[in-house]
């Protein structure tokens, strides 16, 4: 989200991706913030060629809070998303609403891994997001990430 929208100022965000401006309407509020930046309620999805196919999940208030993000259907391609009545309540979606699903990379010395355990969720039409973590998941909390094409 690099565009600029007439009708407001952009918000200029630096991160170590690079300098992004973004619009009011491609900030996503996080009700309850991150779990560990619970003070950080409004964030927004930075996306770059260079970065691709990760994707920058940074606050744009309180502490800096950036995340290195991946769709989990690309770490793992029968990854199922679903979710409660609940969490689709939270988001304020019906059952057929299109939402964005990412998980939470982390980059260490020797592996990359991916929280597939407790996904980012975002109902991109209210433009509000939760880290959810389903109770009955299977899915790890570190998956190894071998290959992202």
């Amino acid at each position: 989200m690099t565009h600029t929208d007439a009708q407001s100022t952009p918000t200029r965000v630096d991160t170590a991706f690079g300098t992004f401006h973004v619009a009011a309407r491609d900030i996503i509020a996080f009700p309850s913030g991150m779990p560990g930046f619970e003070q950080c309620r409004r964030f927004v999805l930075l996306s770059s060629d260079e970065l691709a196919p990760f994707q920058c999940l940074q606050s744009v208030e309180g502490p800096a809070a950036s995340f290195l993000v991946i769709d989990p259907r690309r770490a793992l391609p029968d990854y199922r998303c679903s979710l409660s009545d609940v969490d689709r309540l939270r988001l304020g979606g019906g059952e057929d609403d299109a939402l964005l699903w990412a998980s939470i990379v982390t980059v260490q010395a020797d592996q990359t891994l991916v929280n597939l355990r407790a996904p980012v969720v975002i109902n991109p039409a209210l433009m509000v997001g939760y880290q959810l973590m389903p109770s009955n998941s299977l899915y790890p909390l570190r998956f190894e990430l071998t290959r992202v094409f």
